[in-house]
């Protein structure tokens, strides 16, 4: 009982925020009334997130994915920033990304040097082990994007 009154004081708080024009987005969802009538917070929330992200009031996919994509490699940090503040808009910048549906390209150069640098032929890598690199190469372009862009 106390959570709930909690969720739907928190939804009132959350909605007492928010600009008209962007109430008025909210209002025009298909499941605002539910949203509304349920107080719920997470929903609320959600559609504030995808409106910040400004994916559905793209035409196209493929724009948006283009736009996101785009924005995520001009990040860089500021003189003045915070390293966590840029990391965080670094992270940020790769959630919109994945929250329209896109990921960034993974370099095949990479995904092999990490297979060479375990021993293995990138020919006759098993799937788990292709993973593996893919997930490592990953993470080391994302690591690298991050140091290049920092002041």
């Amino acid at each position: 009982m106390v959570l709930e009154e909690n969720m739907k004081t928190l939804f009132s708080i959350i909605w007492g925020q928010v600009s008209d024009v962007l109430k008025h987005r909210i209002q025009a969802q298909e499941n605002f009334k539910e949203m509304n009538s349920a107080a719920d917070s997470l929903a609320l929330l959600a559609a504030l997130r995808n409106e910040a992200f400004n994916f559905h009031s793209q035409k196209d996919q493929a724009q948006a994915l283009q736009e996101a994509i785009r924005r995520f490699y001009l990040i860089s940090q500021g003189k003045m920033d915070l390293c966590q503040v840029y990391m965080d808009r670094y992270d940020n910048g790769m959630r919109v990304i994945q929250h329209i549906g896109g990921k960034l390209p993974v370099y095949p150069a990479l995904v092999d040097a990490g297979l060479k640098e375990k021993g293995l032929d990138c020919k006759k890598a098993t799937d788990a082990e292709i993973a593996a690199s893919v997930e490592s190469a990953t993470k080391q372009q994302m690591a690298m994007g991050l140091i290049l862009g920092s002041d």
